[in-house]
């Protein structure tokens, strides 16, 4: 293992209560971190409770997905994720712009175009002149992000997980999802196929642990066809600390938990609870053969 290699314990916990039993409940969460890069799942594994045994796929984007259907009455579910990630330290490239008639017929267009909660606003146009000119260079991308950071309040609550672009700006305050849905808003009009990444952050300088919620940023798109993590909450590139989960044009591609259920209940705002550890290689080994050894479990429950 090389010494810029960073081993993570991650603990994710999203529980849901609902006002009265309801049954059945259908569910998705896309909760098991990509294996992409430098970043390994070296262990994973998904409870909860009520149990159920998870069926997974894979997405359009690549994206790992549990399909869990509980069919007891519950008025309260949880989902419970152990993982153990490694990663490695972000290589620093310099992205170049693409040209447009070359993007134009390639894939990464989509990623270019309007999404459900990234539309086409003049604002966006607005503040990329304001800020950078006619400039659409990395170095525009890394000052967007920069004033995003400097321009806009995080305040938790300031917005919901249904807001729009239109509420921060007005606001002036939100959270990393909006950071995020304005800064690709930006990019895209600006010729940069970008896309929306969520994940966590892990413990930075001096800290092994931190606990928290989930985090977003971007990931930009040069024209040699390689991706670059962006982080405007933070106001730059990303780094080790950045652990991907999920990879979509917007949020609504990556939502960590998407369901609905049966009954006449008013379900709460989720609770989220997320912890992440710096670990040792030595511990991390232990805990990829015991996922291994449960993987295989997994798989004889589903065949039954």
């Amino acid at each position: 293992m090389g010494a810029d290699l960073v081993t993570y314990a991650v603990s994710h916990r999203t529980t849901l209560r609902y006002s009265e039993p309801v049954a059945p409940s259908y569910n998705e969460v896309r909760m098991r971190p990509r294996d992409r890069g430098t970043q390994r799942t070296l262990a994973f594994a998904l409870m909860t409770s009520p149990p159920a045994v998870p069926r997974t796929r894979v997405d359009y984007f690549a994206n790992y997905v549990h399909r869990i259907d509980v069919g007891t009455p519950h008025t309260t579910l949880v989902f419970a994720v152990e993982a153990v990630v490694e990663n490695g330290m972000v290589r620093r490239r310099r992205a170049l712009p693409w040209d447009p008639g070359v993007l134009e017929r390639d894939p990464r267009l989509e990623y270019a175009l309007p999404s459900p909660r990234v539309p086409a606003i003049s604002a966006a146009a607005a503040l990329w002149q304001r800020w950078c000119g006619d400039d659409r260079s990395m170095d525009a991308l890394l000052e967007v992000a920069a004033a995003i950071q400097r321009e806009f309040r995080y305040v938790t609550g300031a917005t919901t997980v249904d807001s729009g672009i239109d509420e921060l700006l007005s606001g002036g305050a939100g959270v990393c999802q909006d950071f995020t849905h304005l800064f690709i808003a930006m990019a895209r009009r600006a010729g940069w196929p970008t896309r929306y990444v969520s994940g966590y952050l892990g413990p930075a300088g001096e800290e092994t642990s931190v606990e928290g919620v989930s985090h977003a940023w971007a990931e930009v798109c040069g024209a040699d066809g390689r991706w670059t993590g962006i982080d405007p909450t933070h106001g730059g590139l990303i780094s080790v600390e950045h652990l991907r989960l999920a990879v979509g044009r917007d949020y609504s591609d990556v939502a960590p938990h998407r369901g609905l259920f049966f009954g006449a209940a008013v379900a709460d705002q989720p609770e989220v609870t997320v912890r992440v550890n710096i670990i040792e290689p030595r511990i991390a080994e232990v805990a990829a053969r015991g996922s291994a050894l449960g993987w295989q479990q997994q798989q004889q429950q589903q065949r039954r």
